[in-house]
């Protein structure tokens, strides 16, 4: 039986990659869903906007989930995948 505390949950993320190469790009997902277990992570994967002729993509596991007032977030920094000759750097929290 799982336990209230244990059920499967997602967040969402959004936010801006670095601005290289004279452009940056924006993404916005769903983590996957993960039973809320003490140190648990989730993946996160999405394709970019499509800026500058290209996009990339993000494929990525946050970091444990770090305790909030109304429940918990988690904090992810990663880099997307080479295009164009190059990537981008995002970091952020996810939603509650």
């Amino acid at each position: 039986m799982i336990k209230l505390f244990e059920r499967m949950h997602t967040h969402k993320f959004e936010g801006p990659t670095s601005y290289d190469y004279m452009h940056r790009h924006y993404y916005k997902g769903i983590t996957s869903a993960d039973l809320n277990v003490p140190g648990h992570t989730h993946l996160m994967m999405d394709e970019t906007t499509f800026n500058d002729g290209h996009s990339h993509q993000i494929e990525i596991r946050t970091g444990p989930e770090v305790i909030v007032r109304d429940g918990h977030i988690h904090y992810y920094r990663g880099m997307t995948t080479v295009n164009d000759g190059h990537i981008h750097y995002f970091e952020g929290y996810t939603s509650i």
